[in-house]
């Protein structure tokens, strides 16, 4: 079983490490990225299926990630992951193109969920995810 790429951009180090050690046990090591500008060209050289990104990213640029990678060909899930829970942040990045929105930190839990969701929509040979026992 050929498990997805998913990356996860964010400068948080406890962030990043947070991700991967939900996500190892479902055999995905997640590809990491500090910056909007290194995810960049992590998209433009390998395929991606998944995108958990901070809000907090430096440099900003993220509304503008989120819609080039919702419009782009293959068109990758982008779940934008913030410390504020406050709808109307909610509300724009959906209306921009994310495809969810979670609190900082999620939950193993909440982490499947929205994997499984954003790999349900996307083709077959990308979807294959198992769910850890969380």
């Amino acid at each position: 079983m050929v498990s997805p790429n998913v990356m996860v951009v964010s400068p948080i180090p406890e962030t990043q490490q947070a991700f991967a050690s939900f996500l190892a046990p479902s055999g995905i090591a997640p590809i990491v990225a500090s910056t909007v500008k290194e995810a960049q060209t992590i998209l433009s050289r390998h395929p991606i299926s998944l995108i958990f990104c901070s809000d907090e990213v430096p440099g900003g640029g993220v509304d503008a990630f989120i819609r080039q990678t919702s419009v782009s060909p293959g068109k990758v899930p982008v779940v934008v992951v913030s410390r504020l829970d406050d709808w109307g942040r909610y509300l724009k990045f959906l209306q921009i193109g994310a495809f969810d929105y979670v609190l900082s930190p999620p939950s193993g839990t909440e982490i499947d969920r929205v994997v499984r969701n954003a790999l349900s929509c996307a083709p077959p040979e990308s979807s294959k995810y198992v769910a850890s026992a969380a």
